[in-house]
């Protein structure tokens, strides 16, 4: 007989429409009467994935973290005053708030989570410039590991410590389901895990062709291959642990929404997708999750 297969999951980055996952999770705690934190075995976040993966280990459920985010969306996509804006290098937005909120819900080291996770972020001025924090790293403190994940270029402030420049997680591993794949590969859920994935900025069908410019290929890339989930890591984990073993959320739309867009208008939206999303996957995700 086969061994039961454990619950983890993975966030991936996309600022502000994390709320959306977040609705659904919500719902999804309904229906299974337990919190994802609890059921779960394992997390892995990119940027906004990771705030919400951070907060699961920290014994937080979907509808704590909804509500974090709902409350605190104008905080942390606070801009940076006029004056500073108009300086080449500085950033839209300032994170003092964000800090501060990332603080007051992390507090402690990495290695003293419970539960393994992997949170991305990228090393600017190293060997290798992507680096995943896990429990392995001592003496580092979770607000700041996922800080360094969420402060995506051109948005928020490079942080900067012992001599290392980090950014956001995405620039390398915006999609973090392969990075929870290999991770456990070296824990108890080696081969014993299904993967619940979240493909936070949703899919949306590319329509870009034909040769560009510098410029014109530099945006693309951006916004097609940095700040988009894509699928190679879900191939990648689907060929290893099997298509059975992976449920990938991710809601077809027919525009992008901008990850800094905080309108009220917007926010509704994103929120309606996701809970209309789940109701069309509600039966099939709930099988699959008692298999």
């Amino acid at each position: 007989m086969a061994s039961k297969k454990v619950l983890s999951i993975s966030i991936n980055g996309g600022g502000a429409l994390g709320i959306g996952p977040l609705a659904f999770m919500t719902r999804l705690e309904q229906d299974i009467g337990k919190s994802l934190s609890k059921t779960s075995v394992a997390f892995s976040g990119t940027s906004t994935g990771a705030i919400i993966a951070a907060c699961f280990n920290e014994g937080m459920s979907a509808h704590d973290i909804f509500d974090l985010y709902k409350n605190n969306l104008k905080k942390i996509f606070t801009k940076t005053p006029y004056y500073k804006r108009i300086l080449p290098k500085q950033p839209k937005y300032d994170n003092k708030n964000l800090i501060s909120l990332l603080k007051t819900n992390l507090s402690g080291k990495i290695d003293e989570w419970d539960k393994p996770i992997f949170i991305t972020t990228t090393r600017m001025n190293s060997i290798s410039v992507e680096k995943i924090w896990d429990i392995d790293d001592k003496n580092v403190d979770k607000w700041f590991a996922v800080l360094t994940s969420v402060s995506a270029p051109t948005y928020f402030d490079v942080i900067e410590k012992d001599g290392f420049s980090y950014c956001d997680g995405g620039m390398w591993a915006n999609d973090p389901i392969a990075v929870l794949q290999s991770g456990l590969q070296n824990t108890k859920y080696k081969n014993k895990t299904k993967i619940l994935s979240f493909d936070t900025g949703m899919t949306k069908i590319n329509t870009s062709k034909g040769n560009k410019t510098l410029i014109g290929w530099a945006s693309y890339l951006l916004s097609n291959w940095i700040a988009r989930t894509g699928l190679s890591n879900y191939h990648f984990v689907t060929s290893n642990i099997g298509k059975e073993n992976v449920f990938r959320c991710s809601p077809v739309v027919g525009k992008e929404y901008d990850m800094d867009d905080i309108s009220e208008e917007t926010v509704q939206t994103v929120i309606k997708i996701w809970t209309e999303y789940y109701e069309s996957v509600r039966e099939d995700l709930l099988k699959w999750l008692k298999e």
